[in-house]
């Protein structure tokens, strides 16, 4: 105690602010990170559970006519599962028909042993009717240390900028204490509220001011003027996320604008926050995307067998209805057996598109020059334009580098809006027909943004929120699948597509798409 009380104001103030600000950062984390691992368990206990129910509804129809082929095969489907140990199939009659542990197979009212683990049990039935029941046994220790291992990833780096904060804070508070008083309360008001705003509005405990009225180039290319000197500085910081933090420290004109000791600690702490909040930006899109494809596999499964089933009993009926045709000398029978033939071929049609719409997409990415598939794409149609007295304009971009695209699908995507557009154009009955396409490259953003305009007769505005949903369609021809696909086709490219239209004017499509695409 004594050695504490020679110790000068300034020392006294630098230890006791530095240790108030580690207790808050890491009890804050620490409380944060807490919370936030319960909730990423109980989301992976939701999609295993999720999983199981769609994979067992999918054999359900196997199950009940004891198919202990295909059976096996939803055993094998559902163990391997991350963190499922155990998997029981049982009949109608409680007898085991499928099993991992195949001791269990022919037993009836079986205990199964749960030892350590969580047990899920799914009902099976048709119409209320119990037909079987799904149980898995999986660990809930392995689901944790999966959860830890991603928490791990984004704790790790953390740690370092924390460090890099107690030590900027300690050497400042040294230095002029007097005045770093204020603004390190004012930091711990923001730490304070990056919690209490919580990860979904983080931008908001960033209280930030620019360092100069003059805006200054990014010398390291990462965007065109430094966050620093932005009025809006702080969403380019948080587009850069966790380049800030590897860049921005090794950077001179961060070194010269971040000013004092305080200050660096401040602009420090906002580094902190864009990274942290990058990292949970791409763990929650590598969850959401993995659920996506999980459903859409799903989906896909179910909706290939209900088509097939479909496209049997219309070609049934398509050759019952040509017999019809050609063996009556009804005049109105005969006609009546003409529209059941076209309408079997429409619906086949449409049976056809949906197959492949419910197919689950592998795009085959290479680095392919998007101006020449654009060109491609509408050297297809300008055959269609000329017909009908429609100009094609181009506008490429020269500047675009190659592009991580699958150069096919990207192809269906283009020829899909193009002939929409001349549809567009054909329902106005334009004398003056006009669709262009461009292209631009974003080199900050590392994006490619393609637009494809008309003008059309455009999309009524009851419409516009309804176009890229399954089976949709104002054509009286149409199935509804077209806007879907090219939706389904730049997810899979990590883009988006937005559509701006004005009834009676125009419509304009744009698709916004990485350059590479991340692993």
């Amino acid at each position: 105690m004594t050695y504490l009380r020679n110790l000068s104001i300034k020392l006294k103030t630098s230890i006791s602010t530095s240790v108030y600000i580690l207790i808050v950062l890491v009890g804050s984390i620490l409380f944060t990170v807490n919370n936030f691992t319960e909730r990423l368990i109980q989301d992976r206990i939701q999609s295993l559970e999720e999983n199981v129910k769609n994979l067992s509804e999918s054999y359900k129809e196997k199950i009940i006519v004891n198919n202990l082929e295909k059976v096996d095969e939803l055993v094998n489907f559902i163990k391997s599962i991350k963190s499922v140990k155990e998997v029981f199939v049982l009949n109608k009659d409680g007898t085991v028909i499928g099993s991992s542990d195949l001791t269990f197979l022919g037993k009836n009212e079986v205990s199964f042993p749960t030892k350590n683990f969580e047990k899920f049990e799914y009902n099976l039935s048709v119409e209320k009717e119990p037909v079987g029941k799904v149980v898995v046994l999986y660990d809930l220790a392995d689901l944790k240390a999966e959860v830890l291992s991603d928490i791990k990833k984004v704790i790790y780096p953390l740690s370092f900028i924390v460090g890099f904060i107690i030590l900027a804070s300690f050497l400042g508070t040294f230095l002029i204490s007097t005045v770093l008083v204020n603004p390190l309360v004012n930091l711990q008001k923001s730490i304070v509220n990056l919690f209490v705003a919580g990860f979904e509005n983080l931008k908001k405990s960033i209280d930030f001011k620019p360092a100069t009225k003059s805006n200054l180039k990014c010398i390291k290319g990462l965007t065109e003027n430094c966050w620093l000197s932005q009025k809006g500085g702080v969403d380019t910081l948080f587009y850069l996320g966790d380049k800030a933090v590897k860049e921005c420290s090794k950077c001179d004109v961060f070194a010269k604008l971040s000013g004092d000791e305080i200050e660096k600690l401040s602009y420090s702490f906002y580094v902190m926050v864009a990274s942290l909040n990058d990292y949970i930006q791409k763990l929650e899109e590598a969850y959401r995307e993995r659920e996506t494809l999980s459903c859409m596999a799903a989906m896909g499964e179910m909706s290939a067998k209900i088509a097939h089933e479909i496209k049997n009993a219309l070609y049934s009926i398509s050759n019952a209805a040509n017999y019809i045709k050609n063996n009556s000398n009804d005049k109105i029978i005969r006609e009546f057996g003409k529209i059941i033939k076209e309408e079997s071929y429409r619906l086949n049609d449409m049976t056809v598109s949906f197959l492949n719409f419910s197919k689950l997409i592998e795009p085959k990415f290479t680095y392919e020059d998007i101006n020449k598939v654009v060109e491609n794409s509408v050297s297809l149609l300008i055959y269609d334009c000329e017909d009908y007295g429609i100009k094609m304009e181009l506008e490429l971009d020269k500047n675009i580098p190659p592009t991580l695209i699958d150069a096919n699908l990207m192809k269906q995507v283009l020829v899909n809006l193009v002939l929409n557009s001349i549809e567009a154009i054909n329902e106005k009955k334009h004398q003056n027909g006009l669709i262009k396409i461009t292209t631009k490259y974003l080199q900050d953003r590392k994006k490619i943004i393609i637009t494809v305009e008309d003008n059309g007769i455009g999309i009524k505005e009851e419409d516009r929120s309804k176009i890229f949903k399954p089976f949709f369609t104002t054509k009286p021809k149409g199935t509804g699948l077209g806007l879907p696909m090219v939706y389904k086709i730049i997810f899979l490219h990590g883009g988006t597509v937005n559509v701006e239209s004005v009834y009676g004017n125009y419509t304009k499509f744009t698709i916004e798409i990485p350059v590479e695409r991340s692993v």
